[in-house]
């Protein structure tokens, strides 16, 4: 069960003192079992649950950060570790509809690593594919150039 908590609240209810408070919380934090929003002029608002929190949706939320067309979530998409712009784009163009096609397209702004890139796309025999979407988006808005040595 998640329940939420200001550091000052977290230590009133366990009876601890604040520094003791924030090195559980960070713990907790370590573990898995505690999310944190908020910070700077906002409080931070922890939430801390039983199990361990797993976090999700790291296509959409990579999409929806950049793209000014938003989506809604088709399927919980679980990541461990870090997730990139470039393997996002593949995830994109594999999921295929034009709706996610669109809103991967501004995805190609933020490309830092096109050899990454390319990687992915010949693993996942797409290269082809990547081209054309970059081609296509190239002709519609301000991108980076890719690098001439990709484009053959």
């Amino acid at each position: 069960m998640n329940q939420k908590y200001t550091l000052e609240t977290y230590a009133k209810q366990f009876n601890l003192s604040r520094a003791s408070a924030l090195n559980k919380l960070s713990k907790l934090k370590k573990q898995g079992r505690a999310t944190v929003s908020g910070g700077g002029y906002q409080k931070r608002i922890y939430t801390v649950s039983d199990k361990k929190i797993v976090k999700t949706n790291g296509f959409y939320d990579l999409v929806n950060k950049y793209s000014p067309e938003k989506l809604v979530p088709k399927f919980e998409h679980v990541i461990h570790g870090r997730y990139t712009i470039e393997e996002a784009i593949i995830d994109g163009i594999e999921i295929g509809d034009i709706r996610t096609l669109e809103a991967t397209k501004h995805l190609f702004r933020n490309v830092n690593n096109w050899k990454r890139l390319f990687d992915l796309a010949k693993r996942n025999r797409m290269v082809k594919k990547v081209r054309n979407l970059y081609q296509e988006t190239y002709r519609e808005m301000k991108t980076k150039k890719m690098p001439k040595r990709y484009l053959k």
